[in-house]
């Protein structure tokens, strides 16, 4: 099945829809809500997606709050007809496949057996033709930053090193797990309606809406996608305005609207804990150690011979059967395998040696307490698909920099369009 949703398809198929529907039914399709560029978005469009939102919020009993939301919704829908209209121009198509991957995340994300997806939508209330006007232009917008952007953003060796000595300079602080939505304030003139619609937004956490599904469906940051989920926050990246306010949070609680240069925040505190520092990858390895005792208060160049002759068999070494020879050749009691250890387990000196050692490479000799130490990885078991610490962080700063390099790419189309709000 081919799914295609386009606001100027239903539009233009107004007129015959509505000669054989009630005559309030065809006002809505008649009446324009926007005109964005060529496009219309008609007010059955605006109507469909605020009983997409009412379902997805479970606010069906407080309509006049929802009917007052409909600018947010309206400036949404905006901006997805802006990014549809860029996919378009850049040839970027969303296809059978796209929707249906995306159907099915959906059904893990609700914990639906595979194929339930329909029924679930039926129970809620939820038109499927409503569902997929909303996430295809996420996905074609997806799409787009991946081209358009990703590409030019680099994350240096320097800005990793940056983030990893802010992190352990943060061990023993408090972290946040915390959940956002954000309202943009575009322009001076919007204020006041961005602030309204962020108190209705409370209103409806305050009469038991899910946090998370308002923001899916209001909130104009990354983390909307993720219904808000933000992850680990210090409160030194908060902003000031968050900064205090956050901190004192209980578990649960929200807070806002906040306002900030950007726009208007609300938070919620899903937990809290001390921070660690930086977490070591989640590795298991099986190592070969060559041990030189030497006591850590001998003579410097006593230490220093140990050393050249720690360098030297170690530059024998090419694998790990040779290691093991070179071990008994040395004949110190604690040179020979190791078996399998955790890295997170060994002493930083020692993990810092191997954490990014190849497996059959010798490390440089590790000056300890009691001797010289060479080690070599046998092999290497990494954890999950994160990584090293290294990889995680490179990621979340390359992350953080698309998504700001996205929100001036909206802005300019913003900027550069024609848009002409008829409600």
């Amino acid at each position: 099945m081919r799914y295609f949703m386009r606001r100027t398809l239903v539009f233009a198929m107004s007129l015959g829809l509505a000669l054989s529907a009630g005559a309030a039914f065809a006002q809505q399709f008649d009446k324009i809500a926007a005109v964005v560029n060529d496009e219309v978005i008609s007010v059955y469009d605006l109507n469909s997606r605020l009983s997409f939102v009412t379902a997805g919020t479970k606010a069906r009993k407080q309509p006049e709050t929802l009917r007052r939301l409909a600018p947010q919704i309206l400036r949404q829908l905006i901006d997805e007809t802006l990014q549809l209209q860029e996919a378009k121009r850049l040839g970027v198509r969303v296809t059978d496949a796209d929707l249906e991957q995306a159907f099915v995340g959906i059904e893990r994300q609700n914990k639906l057996k595979k194929g339930m997806l329909d029924s679930y939508l039926a129970a809620q209330g939820i038109d499927k033709m409503a569902l997929i006007a909303k996430i295809e232009p996420e996905i074609a917008w997806v799409k787009v930053v991946g081209r358009r952007i990703r590409p030019q953003v680099q994350v240096s060796a320097e800005d990793v090193d940056e983030a990893m000595t802010r992190i352990e300079a943060a061990a023993g602080a408090p972290e946040l797990f915390l959940y956002e939505i954000f309202l943009r304030v575009d322009t001076p003139e919007n204020e006041k309606e961005v602030r309204q619609i962020a108190s209705r937004i409370v209103q409806q956490l305050k009469a038991g809406a899910g946090f998370s599904a308002l923001a899916r469906n209001f909130s104009q940051s990354a983390s909307a996608r993720r219904g808000g989920d933000l992850g680990w926050v210090r409160q030194g990246e908060l902003e000031s305005e968050l900064a205090e306010p956050a901190a004192k949070l209980k578990t649960g609680q929200f807070f806002g609207p906040i306002r900030t240069l950007s726009g208007y925040h609300i938070l919620l505190l899903r937990d809290r804990r001390i921070a660690k520092g930086l977490e070591a990858p989640n590795a298991t390895l099986e190592l070969q150690q060559l041990f030189f005792p030497i006591a850590l208060g001998a003579q410097t160049d006593k230490t220093d011979a140990e050393m050249v002759r720690a360098n030297s068999f170690a530059a024998r070494a090419e694998n790990c059967d040779g290691m093991e020879k070179l071990g008994a050749e040395l004949g110190t009691e604690m040179s020979g395998s190791l078996g399998t250890v955790e890295l997170a387990d060994l002493p930083a000196p020692l993990k810092l040696a191997v954490e990014t050692l190849e497996p059959g490479r010798p490390s440089k000799p590790v000056r300890t307490e009691t001797g010289i130490i060479v080690l070599m990885v046998c092999s290497r078991t990494d954890g999950g698909a994160g990584g090293t610490e290294r990889e995680r962080l490179e990621k979340m700063l390359t992350a953080q920099r698309v998504d700001a390099a996205a929100r001036r790419y909206m802005r300019d189309l913003r900027r550069a369009a024609f848009i002409d709000i008829r409600l």
